[in-house]
């Protein structure tokens, strides 16, 4: 679907325009209700990213139908959370819906609902409980689907680098990167999460030239599949960098051409990791945020 496509590389607003348009096309009327359920689930991803609708809005559709329920009322919750509201409220729904979840047959659900509570645990800063959730994940994962392990262990790498334990999070990256080997044609995606995430690790132990080198590579392979969040994520991180070394005309730059791409994916600048909690640099890195508020050492120069 193509509707799929764009949502996966950031084109959010663009899959909501293909998914409305296709409501309103004459095959719309013929096609089967699980079908529908399916594109209105899809829409209203595109919906969370872009900020458009309100989280009470979100999945209602999609839910009153078996086969997309469980997941339906699991991202309903996912993206309360994603628009700030109560996280308490958001972890015990999500709680509950992964044990309804679990003897359901549905073998998303159970998934993204622990995905859910890991994000839930990582933006409390219960860095110990995250790992612990990322863990049982990789688990289901490499039964279900062992090349979104690779995803699960690059982030599993964020965090233990996040508790100063560099020289582990690099294992978990080397790791991945082995585990490459046993897949004819990796994804792209995983690809780009696997070489951001080692961006990140670089950039939290202080390391600002191999952080940059691999934030370059996931500019580079994002500019080959016309991938725009990572893009604008690791130009965000590129910008930190040059700002700690004390250049800030060229880190409004890079600020800049982020806001931009943000402009271009649909998504409020400020909200540019609601939805992704995992891929937010460290507090420490605050010159996006001066930037898009205009606070020193901005405030002179854009």
């Amino acid at each position: 679907m193509r509707a799929r496509w764009y949502t996966c590389k950031g084109y959010s607003i663009q899959a909501q325009e293909v998914l409305e348009d296709f409501q309103r096309s004459d095959s719309w009327a013929f096609i089967y209700e699980t079908t529908k359920a399916r594109v209105w689930f899809s829409l209203d991803g595109a919906r969370t990213y872009t900020f458009a609708s309100s989280p009470d809005e979100l999945y209602l559709r999609s839910m009153e139908y078996r086969g997309w329920s469980l997941r339906s009322k699991v991202w309903h919750w996912r993206a309360k959370l994603y628009h700030g509201e109560d996280i308490i409220q958001v972890e015990k729904h999500l709680e509950e819906l992964r044990q309804q979840s679990t003897d359901s047959g549905d073998p998303h659900a159970p998934m993204d609902a622990l995905e859910g509570l890991a994000e839930v645990a990582f933006i409390q800063g219960r860095l110990s409980k995250t790992m612990g959730i990322l863990q049982k994940i990789e688990e289901m994962y490499r039964r279900e689907d062992p090349e979104n392990a690779i995803w699960l262990i690059s982030r599993k790498a964020v965090v233990t680098s996040l508790t100063g334990d560099y020289d582990l999070a690099r294992e978990l990256i080397r790791k991945t990167s082995e585990s490459f080997e046993s897949f004819m044609l990796p994804s792209t995606h995983t690809f780009l999460v696997r070489y951001y995430c080692s961006a990140q690790v670089e950039l939290t132990a202080g390391e600002y030239d191999m952080a940059e080198s691999h934030f370059n590579a996931t500019i580079e392979g994002c500019d080959i599949q016309g991938e725009l969040y990572y893009k604008a994520v690791s130009i965000r991180g590129l910008g930190e960098i040059v700002l700690a070394r004390g250049n800030v005309a060229l880190a409004a730059q890079r600020f800049s051409e982020t806001q931009s791409l943000c402009t271009q994916m649909g998504v409020p600048p400020r909200k540019l990791y609601s939805c992704e909690p995992f891929d937010t640099l460290p507090g420490r890195f605050g010159g996006w945020v001066s930037f898009l508020e205009g606070r020193s050492p901005f405030a002179t120069s854009i």
